[in-house]
């Protein structure tokens, strides 16, 4: 999949220290906080948005069912907006035998799913233009558990404030491919329950406005754990691990 073009970024900080420039900078603690704060608040969107939000639409509308205040149109595409979001679902759906159905309901056992969102963010903490297209096919919806795999590409070009280093703000742009690897979810709940997803993410960082100016570009690996109880783990680079509540948004530094 191709990714979207790399965003300029404004990164305003507290520290003061003398001007550095590089496009492979050393990751510093507060670049990894940073950089999961935004990422959280793309998957969670503070327990009403973002991609966990979309895995459970796309559950519901294979099913039959529109999330409250989604609309479908005479294409048959699924609108509806969150956040200043907007989301549109495209679906075709099969039965558990495999047969096409002329339209997804009940008897929906697998869906192909195209989502995309986009738009102006806004959360107590965090400002962003996103961008986000993605790929992916839902099986089992018939069982108790049903399986999502796909990919996806984001953009997200942030002003945030920092819930980590309080009075920091930071202007983030962050370009990401998203692999969905067995992610398991409830058909009861439509709740994410295990698997994972795995990111590959390009941070562009400037530090300016304080004695510290920084121009910095990095990139970073990324996991997502997901658990059974409305939580995930994130993992960056293998090092760095923060805890997210799906219900709240909150997201937690661990200790790794």
């Amino acid at each position: 999949m191709q990714k979207s073009t790399l965003l300029a970024v404004t990164f305003v900080s507290a520290a003061a220290c003398s001007s550095t420039s590089s496009n492979d900078s050393p990751k510093l603690q507060e670049d990894y906080d940073d950089t999961a704060q935004a990422i959280s608040s793309a998957i969670a969107a503070d327990g009403n948005g973002g991609d966990v939000a979309a895995m459970s639409d796309s559950a519901s509308i294979a099913l039959g069912v529109l999330p409250l205040g989604f609309a479908l149109d005479g294409s048959g595409e699924v609108h509806g907006n969150r956040f200043g979001v907007a989301y549109s679902y495209s679906l075709s759906c099969e039965d558990a035998q495999g047969n096409g159905l002329p339209a997804c309901g009940p008897l929906t056992d697998r869906a192909d799913v195209d989502v995309s969102w986009s738009g102006d963010l806004e959360l107590p903490n965090l400002s962003a233009a996103v961008s986000r297209d993605g790929s992916w096919t839902i099986d089992g919806l018939q069982s108790d558990t049903a399986v999502f795999d796909g990919q996806s590409s984001f953009s997200f070009d942030s002003s945030l404030r920092s819930i980590f280093r309080p009075g920091a703000e930071a202007s983030l742009s962050i370009d990401a491919d998203a692999s969905y690897e067995a992610v398991a979810v409830s058909t009861d709940t439509h709740d994410a329950i295990g698997g994972q997803a795995v990111l590959d993410v390009d941070v562009h960082k400037v530090v300016t406005g304080t004695d510290h100016d920084v121009d910095k570009s990095f990139s970073v690996h990324a996991e997502l754990l997901f658990s059974a109880d409305r939580k995930a783990t994130l993992v960056l680079d293998d090092e760095q691990a923060y805890s997210i509540d799906f219900a709240t948004g909150a997201v937690v530094h661990l200790t790794r």
